[in-house]
């Protein structure tokens, strides 16, 4: 029997402390972006103030009936469930209603921040480089979009990125009660959740009811309740969720808009239909690939599985006919985590996070509408091009950052035999 040697204790004294100052960086991050980003205008007049504060209030207060009265009409309201027990902290102390919103933000970020040292620590023990380990975690924790979600009062997008991507990983180590638990609270997190149905679903098809299960009684009780209790406000929400109003120049369908008074916005049909489209054509994706791979035998890895979430949210992103910066957070997180898998590394998601960044700010503000829209096709569409290429191209290595010794290669392959059997999990729990 051969015993797996312990690792030395300067390397576990060196994982530990790395660990612990990426979780201090993330933590001292975070604070610091949701008090320069959230002010007095986010209870006063900003987005959560018109669309999620009541809820929270009656949430808070015990109010069942009127929080479901008074659910936002962008299909976020399970967002405020799931901050409930960080924003009620502020009320268990006295704060007023900007630490309630800080404190259910700030959990939001740190759900996302506490993904990226996760990974960190699992890239360091596969021996990937330091740079893309503090790469991926300031991707996590300190990319600009982050700021624009916490200061237009959508914290619930980095809350559903991370979601998203920790029900894929989930499902590749084994967990599906974990996975489903995950992906229900995606859905109802915000609609586009259900952009990570397929990848989640692909990646463990041999653990479909034991993800379907538990996602779906999260789901189904959340409608369920809101169903019953206020009918019209979740239809509402519902249909709110599947509509734009104002066009922007970084999405596909901007040389289509018009002008309507003050604001540039797209064509009807567009409004009412775009986001129902990028979720079908994602689902779509995803069917395609299960037919593929069970006429080939040849179970998806969970590399391919995160450029299908991935490239999910970039159909998001380019149909989207209001797309705003934090709308890209989802995406620029899938894709970053993807590339370690792949590459080893995060040097395409930083540069599309940079050049993304400067199209919605600098560039937006001082160039034409025309200039942005192409820098911000510019991105996209190479990137859903190589996240394609991924999906279609022949079968590789399951792990790109799996060690090069090749009985461990030979084995994790075996692992993977046709029929999508069952994987077990390594001794060591990575993999």
């Amino acid at each position: 029997m051969v015993v797996a040697r312990p690792a030395p204790a300067g390397r576990s004294r060196a994982f530990s402390l790395e660990t612990v100052l990426l979780a201090l960086g993330v933590i001292g991050v975070a604070v610091a972006t949701v008090w320069s980003g959230a002010d007095a205008s986010q209870v006063t007049g900003g987005d959560y103030a018109m669309d999620y504060q009541t809820a929270m209030n009656a949430l808070l207060g015990g109010h069942m009936g009127a929080f479901f009265a008074h659910l936002p009409t962008n299909g976020a309201g399970g967002s405020l469930l799931l901050r409930a027990p960080f924003a009620g902290l502020a009320k268990l102390f006295g704060g007023g209603q900007l630490l309630i919103f800080r404190l259910g933000a700030l959990a939001c970020l740190l759900a996302l921040g506490a993904l990226g040292v996760w990974l960190a620590g699992r890239m360091r023990r596969r021996g990937i480089a330091l740079g893309a380990r503090v790469g991926l975690v300031a991707l996590c924790a300190a990319t600009p979009t982050l700021l624009e979600a916490v200061s237009l009062g959508h914290p619930e997008e980095p809350l559903g990125a991370a979601l998203c991507v920790a029900a894929v990983l989930a499902a590749d180590r084994d967990r599906p009660l974990l996975a489903g638990l995950l992906l229900g609270a995606a859905v109802i997190n915000k609609p586009w959740g259900v952009l990570a149905v397929g990848p989640v679903l692909l990646c463990a098809p041999a653990q479909l009811r034991r993800i379907v299960g538990p996602a779906a009684a999260i789901v189904g009780c959340w409608l369920a309740a809101g169903a019953l209790v206020a009918p019209g406000r979740m239809l509402a929400a519902l249909h709110g969720a599947e509509t734009s109003i104002v066009a922007h120049p970084q999405d596909l369908w901007w040389p289509l808009s018009h002008m309507d008074g003050l604001y540039s916005v797209p064509p009807a049909l567009l409004s009412a239909h775009a986001r129902q489209l990028a979720v079908a054509l994602a689902l779509a994706s995803a069917v395609a690939l299960a037919l593929r791979a069970l006429r080939s035998s040849a179970p998806l890895g969970v590399r391919q599985c995160l450029a299908l979430l991935a490239f999910g949210f970039a159909l998001r992103c380019l149909l989207e006919p209001s797309s705003h910066d934090y709308y890209q957070l989802p995406l620029l997180i899938a894709l970053a985590i993807w590339e370690v898998y792949a590459r080893r590394a995060v040097t395409i998601a930083l540069a599309a996070t940079l050049l993304l960044t400067l199209d919605f700010g600098r560039l937006n503000e001082s160039a034409t509408a025309t200039a942005s829209s192409l820098l911000y096709l510019a991105v996209l569409l190479p990137v859903c091009v190589m996240l394609l290429a991924d999906l279609v191209g022949p079968a590789r290595t399951p792990w790109a950052w799996a060690p090069a010794d090749a009985a461990t290669a030979t084995a994790a392959m075996r692992q993977r035999r046709p029929g999508w059997p069952r994987r077990s999990r390594s001794p060591s729990g990575a993999g």
